[in-house]
């Protein structure tokens, strides 16, 4: 598995806009009932919050860094992944093409040579 080179992604106002229909629905989730709504019937959810097709794959597909490129915000990717059944831990590996266990053996505190 190959992974991508580090990247930074400009969180500008112009982007923060572009994702602030998936940024509001993600962090919606904190409530339990919007969590219990998405769990049941994740489409009839993201339709309900007026998500587009282009966002409503991004959310079926687990593109975390597509939803960053489109403009979702960090934060709000932490509130989805506890609603989607992942970790931060898992967030990070499947942005880097990475398992779990690839992504912590490349973390600094986990390396050898300390």
């Amino acid at each position: 598995m190959s992974v991508p080179p580090p990247r930074r992604i400009a969180y500008t106002g112009e982007v923060s806009r572009k994702g602030y229909r998936m940024s509001k629905f993600f962090v919606g989730l904190t409530e339990e009932a919007n969590r219990t709504a998405f769990k049941a019937d994740p489409e009839a959810a993201m339709q309900r919050a007026g998500l587009t097709e282009f966002e409503k794959d991004l959310i079926r597909k687990r593109d975390f860094l597509g939803m960053l490129d489109h403009g979702v915000a960090i934060y709000a990717l932490g509130k989805a992944g506890g609603s989607m059944g992942l970790s931060l831990l898992e967030i990070g590996a499947r942005m880097r093409g990475e398992t779990v266990e690839q992504f912590l053996a490349a973390r600094p505190l986990n390396r050898q040579e300390r």
